[in-house]
């Protein structure tokens, strides 16, 4: 039986293992917002109970079993997400951190049941894939983060990851930019030094910083 503390663990170094990003105890600390001796000996407990595994670098990777409980968290959470925007007209910022307190007290029944209600829907409100609905989760070739997109380029927005430090700021901030998924972008600057990207989106001109574009996946349109 896991802790609503360890699912939180699990859900964030899944998010990050299927995007290719390094998952570290130091990022793990920054999202959680909790101390690294507090992540390292929640880390330990959970390599004990077979969830993850810690090579000599202290890089982590989940288990199978570990794995198991991070998609069907994310199946759950990504659902009550969906649910949330789509019926209920919730704020599609705020809708990460409610999901979070609703998943972990709804049974695997209820949220078949409302998966099914919503038509097995592939994505969340923010372009991310819901395991069990999609086979793959990771996402494509042809995806990239904004962070790395080139001066002229025209883009699609595709995903928003979920795992930054102040998840819901990221989300309400990027919103009111436009920058949602669906969204089309042409690259005006790229400042040098990482320096912040320039770009349209509709009529609007947005300049944004290298960090939060790496939270921004984009395609070629």
């Amino acid at each position: 039986m896991t802790t609503p503390t360890i699912e939180a663990y699990l859900e964030i170094i899944y998010m990050m293992s299927v995007e290719g990003q390094p998952v570290i105890g130091a990022r793990l600390a920054e999202s959680l917002h909790v101390s690294r001796p507090t992540v390292t000996a929640t880390l330990k407990r959970m390599a004990r109970d077979g969830l993850i595994k810690l090579d000599m670098h202290k890089a982590i990777t989940m288990t199978t079993k570990g794995q198991a409980i991070a998609e069907r968290l994310q199946h759950r959470h990504r659902i009550v997400e969906r649910w949330l925007t789509d019926t209920l007209g919730y704020d599609w910022a705020k809708s990460d951190a409610e999901a979070h307190r609703l998943e972990h007290a709804m049974s695997d029944e209820v949220a078949e049941l409302l998966n099914k209600h919503l038509g097995y829907p592939t994505t969340c409100p923010h372009g991310n894939p819901i395991p069990g609905n999609v086979k793959s989760m990771a996402p494509s070739a042809k995806m990239f983060q904004l962070s790395a997109a080139k001066q002229g380029d025209a883009l699609v927005i595709t995903r928003i990851s979920e795992y930054a430090e102040n998840v819901s700021e990221l989300l309400d901030y990027l919103g009111s930019q436009g920058t949602v998924p669906g969204a089309k972008i042409s690259i005006v600057e790229v400042a040098p030094l990482r320096g912040p990207l320039t770009f349209k989106v509709g009529s609007r001109t947005v300049a944004m910083s290298r960090e939060v574009a790496s939270y921004v996946w984009v395609k070629k349109e």
